[in-house]
């Protein structure tokens, strides 16, 4: 009987080396996208005033390697948006803080939402437009967060889908409710523009759903959903925020989705090799 040859160390050692460098590189490549889907960072701080006047700052960072271009920064609170100025460029690794006084004053305790949207292009010339979209949150005096509970699904279909949402308030007394349903662009929702109110009884739930399509040519993708909730009670606000998202599948026909698609094949080729070499039908001499 002929002893059995075991694998060459070398082999192994190639094929796990292949095989590091591989996931290395899928790493690589997906921090590359994330970066590329977050070039621009907001962030937001508020002060507000024993009299109820509210001044917001707005910070913009390019993360980026590249600058980006005209950038149009917008609050909206409440039923109002503020436009601010148009911001020409912001180079690479640039910060910029802005401030806005145009807030309505606030008379009643509590918590109030806020939201900073910015539009920007990453080339000078005709490039198509990208958004960063930030929500956050202060308060006056005391801050008071919304009891209703809730979540956000949704059924996607073809080119469109429904919006998923459940609403509860677990608490015995009534709540007159108002919603604003925060959309990135390339998304459209058909019967829910501006805020929507209505009224939830103790312990009611309410179920409702909303039809979104894409537009501008976007085909596909994961889209965040930000509802915002708030209401009244007695002398105070109460607001909160309930997420969710859309996954329209992968970002076809874009240039972030084929890399990591060719890593991915590349792993599980040179995955595939090793294994079969190493488990390959001994053989003798």
């Amino acid at each position: 009987m002929h002893p059995v040859v075991p694998p060459k160390p070398f082999k192994l050692f190639q094929a796990l080396a292949i095989t590091v460098w591989a996931v290395a590189g899928m790493v690589v490549c997906s921090a590359d996208v994330a970066a590329r889907e977050n070039l621009l960072e907001l962030s937001t701080r508020s002060q507000v005033t024993a009299e109820g006047k509210v001044t917001l700052f707005l910070t913009l960072t390019n993360h980026s390697r590249e600058p980006l271009f005209h950038l149009h920064p917008m609050f909206h609170f409440h039923h109002t948006r503020s436009p601010m100025p148009m911001i020409p460029r912001l180079g690479p690794g640039e910060s910029l803080t802005l401030e806005n006084k145009k807030h309505p004053p606030v008379r009643r305790v509590g918590s109030y939402p806020v939201v900073a949207m910015v539009q920007y292009r990453e080339s000078e010339k005709a490039a198509p437009a990208r958004t960063s979209l930030h929500t956050d949150s202060f308060y006056f005096e005391q801050p008071r967060v919304s009891k209703i509970e809730g979540k956000i699904g949704a059924e996607v279909e073809e080119g469109a889908s429904r919006v998923k949402i459940l609403l509860k308030n677990p608490s015995p007394s009534f709540k007159n409710v108002r919603m604003t349903l925060l959309l990135p662009p390339g998304l459209v929702a058909d019967r829910f523009q501006g805020m929507k109110g209505f009224t939830l009884l103790g312990g009611e739930e309410k179920y409702f759903e909303v039809p979104v399509h894409q537009v501008g040519g976007r085909k596909g993708g994961v889209y965040p959903i930000h509802l915002l909730v708030e209401y009244g009670e007695m002398l105070n606000h109460y607001s909160g925020e309930i997420t969710g998202e859309i996954n329209f599948g992968p970002v076809f026909g874009q240039g972030a989705f084929w890399p990591q698609m060719l890593v991915f094949l590349f792993l599980a080729v040179t995955l595939f090799l090793a294994l079969q070499k190493r488990f390959a039908p001994l053989k003798f001499r």
